[in-house]
């Protein structure tokens, strides 16, 4: 029994399809993320709560907890200056990503509390006037 060239092909076509398959159900569509990135996310999704101070920063910047985490997506952790170690709970330091500098006047520190990211104090340019303390 010989096989043709178009019987081949086909033979072969099925099986590559075949494979697609089973390589889309095994790794179906996961992304590269960084751990940047993942970290972001995970603060991002966990509960906000934020101290009078913070609150009253946010005040000052004209935006609520809500805008807040939205806005967070244009913001990275800085390494050099979070200490993940730091007892009882992490301390993450959260900045804009150099492209969204420009739009951005404030800096924090989330406290990751196991299922709780929390926001005691809000950084804020000079260049906004606020008077919490």
């Amino acid at each position: 029994m010989r096989m043709t060239f178009w019987r081949r092909l086909r033979f072969y076509g099925f099986g590559f399809g075949l494979g697609l398959l089973i390589i889309y159900s095994m790794f179906g569509t996961r992304s590269c993320v960084s751990v940047n990135e993942q970290k972001m996310q995970e603060l991002v999704f966990q509960e906000f709560r934020l101290s009078e101070k913070a609150l009253c920063k946010l005040n000052c910047l004209k935006k609520n907890a809500m805008l807040l985490k939205i806005e967070l997506r244009h913001f990275e952790v800085n390494y050099d200056l979070t200490d993940v170690h730091k007892k009882p709970y992490g301390e993450y330091f959260i900045q804009p990503k150099k492209e969204f500098a420009t739009q951005y006047n404030y800096k924090l520190i989330i406290n990751d509390c196991d299922t709780i990211s929390r926001i005691d104090d809000i950084s804020v340019d000079a260049k906004t006037t606020c008077t919490c303390q």
